[in-house]
């Protein structure tokens, strides 16, 4: 009786003590994951396709006629689900809503390398510094928390699947057919993967394999007929040579911790031919050496590479392969061949090779350790003013359409129509009396009154009031009506003429009766493309105890510092407070 006791006891123990070592690991992969761009999550914001394509679309036609409209050639099964769900969350929480399930993805990622199922690669540290490398190589911003780049995470998903072990449970087994079914909807790579199922399906015969390569086989078939029908978007030329793709090739794969901007000196461009020697001989080496798992993943990283040179989409005209040199264009396409060069170069250092293999192998990873550690924080794109436009949207009435600035450029813009089923979120605070005084008090402060002689006007005026065009209003004949309780939302662009080239405004205010207002620089080109001068549109709002019922008349003001003078617009807009 005691000696069961005790082997209970132990096996209590055992079990509280992996429950700890599992929610210690669990709380490191939130702390990486949050760490690395804190403001996906703190002030998400819609980034490219996210929002111009994936969510307009289902908000615009629904859930049904946008789930499998094609993309550049091909379905996006996985965003278009997400977008789908978003419809049933407001617009204000629609951004995180996406940056939370990406980042998921990669979390779960993560902890499938870690897991049992993969034992094969080797032992638990091996893993978990496999996970890490996965997580925190530098120059992923590209893939990083975005919906519309899961696809590349969902990839590396599917291939774990494909090589691990088998499932224990029913959970874990149709965990894998439902992740492989949406993964082979989700971009081209079912159809690069295809290769690896077939491998695995012959290496390790058995149902589980077998099916794999049906379901994944599948998708790769309904992907390429896609692609055959609709064809890849229209772009430059390739602007292949073999020097340049020796030099991409060591830029990205070979020597990835480099500073960005990237301009080799004469020295790195002289050793690039041994670079890349050595590189594609080290690599050989571990093929040769290589357990059947790290074949696997060199040879997908090599599909990848081969496809993703073949027929990448970096720019829309030009050549492609010269600007896959710039950081930041086409980071995507060397995520998952980087990710696989690091693991084999980790996977040397944990074999009982001879001590100088080892001893290189500790060398370049302690030099990518560095590197991951030294760009940790990865780069955040300006702000849009995100709640600015949710709040603007809100007011819209049933059937009018907004556009949205979208990360990361100006050309990025979505256009969403206010439906009666869309949900309304004010959020608390965001839109706060800001910076009023008296007009007085601040004519008083300025350098240059509004109105000198010395003083030229500002060109621009106001373009939207609350979401809505002006067309016509806002005159003092058809002033815009706003109602007193949400305030008025003034939209437009000012810059100083004085000087060719024009100069967006430093500060911009509306004065209101006797009150003046602050107003935001939005940090973009114009929306509306009236000029294109970087700061040249602004935002003020205007909140409810600075109007008053009736109409009344706008003032936009600027202030320019490098001559500390203040212009003034030469548009009147007048509103009428309704209460």
């Amino acid at each position: 009786m005691a000696s069961g006791h005790a082997s209970s006891s132990h096996v209590h123990e055992k079990r509280k003590y992996e429950a700890l070592v599992v929610a210690a690991g669990l709380a490191c992969l939130v702390v990486v994951l949050f760490s690395r761009s804190p403001n996906l999550l703190l002030r998400a914001r819609f980034f490219a396709e996210d929002g111009q394509l994936f969510y307009q679309q289902a908000h615009e036609l629904g859930i049904a006629h946008s789930l499998l409209r094609p993309n550049a050639g091909y379905l996006h099964l996985f965003p278009r689900l997400v977008a789908g769900l978003s419809l049933f969350v407001p617009l204000f929480y629609v951004p995180l809503f996406f940056n939370v399930v990406a980042l998921t993805v990669q979390g779960i990622t993560a902890v499938y390398l870690c897991s049992g199922r993969m034992r094969n690669i080797g032992p638990l540290p091996l893993r978990t510094a496999a996970a890490f490398l996965y997580l925190g190589l530098p120059h992923i911003g590209e893939v990083w928390g975005r919906l519309t780049n899961s696809q590349w995470h969902l990839a590396v998903l599917s291939f774990l699947i494909l090589i691990a072990a088998p499932a224990q449970s029913r959970l874990g087994t149709w965990f894998d057919r439902i992740v492989l079914a949406v993964g082979a909807l989700t971009g081209p790579f079912s159809v690069l993967l295809l290769p690896i199922a077939i491998i695995a399906a012959v290496y390790r015969r058995g149902a589980r394999t077998i099916t794999n390569l049906v379901i994944l086989g599948a998708g790769a078939a309904v992907q390429a007929v896609t692609m055959l029908i609709n064809g890849r978007p229209e772009t430059g030329k390739l602007g292949a040579s073999f020097p340049l793709l020796l030099n991409l090739l060591v830029r990205w794969l070979f020597v990835t911790v480099l500073p960005n901007p990237w301009h080799p000196p004469q020295i790195f461009t002289d050793i690039g031919y041994v670079v890349f020697v050595a590189g594609v001989a080290a690599l050989a080496w571990i093929l040769w050496k290589g357990s059947f798992e790290v074949r696997c993943a060199l040879l997908f990283g090599a599909i990848v590479i081969a496809a993703s040179l073949a027929s990448p989409l970096v720019a829309t005209a030009g050549d492609q392969w010269p600007v896959m040199l710039n950081m930041g264009a086409g980071e995507r396409y060397w995520f998952i061949p980087r990710v696989v060069a690091a693991v084999a170069g980790l996977w040397v250092v944990a074999q009982p090779f001879s001590k100088w293999a080892r001893a290189a192998g500790i060398l370049v990873m302690a030099v990518l350790l560095l590197f991951c550690l030294k760009g940790w924080p990865i780069a955040q794109w300006p702000g849009i003013h995100f709640r600015t436009y949710v709040h603007v949207f809100n007011q819209l009435p049933i059937g009018a359409t907004l556009r949205v600035p979208v990360e990361p450029t100006p050309s990025w813009t979505m256009v969403i129509t206010k439906k009666p089923l869309d949900w309304t979120y004010h959020e608390d605070g965001a839109f706060t009396d800001g910076e009023i005084e008296p007009v007085h008090d601040w004519l008083s402060r300025q350098p240059a009154a509004a109105g000198n002689e010395d003083s030229d006007p500002a060109p621009g005026g106001v373009i939207l009031v609350n979401g809505g065009v002006l067309d016509g209003t806002g005159t003092a004949v058809a002033p815009v009506h706003v109602s007193l309780r949400t305030g008025a939302l003034l939209e437009g662009w000012a810059v100083s003429s004085e000087s060719a080239p024009l100069k967006p405004m430093d500060e911009m205010y509306a004065v209101v009766s006797d009150r003046v207002v602050k107003g935001d620089q939005l940090p973009y080109t114009g929306l509306y493309r009236n000029i294109q001068v970087e700061h040249a549109m602004y935002m003020v709002f205007l909140p409810s105890t600075v109007l008053h019922t009736g109409p009344q008349e706008i003032t936009i003001m600027g202030r320019s510092r490098s001559d500390n003078k203040l212009r003034i617009c030469g548009q009147r807009l007048y509103i009428y407070g309704d209460s």
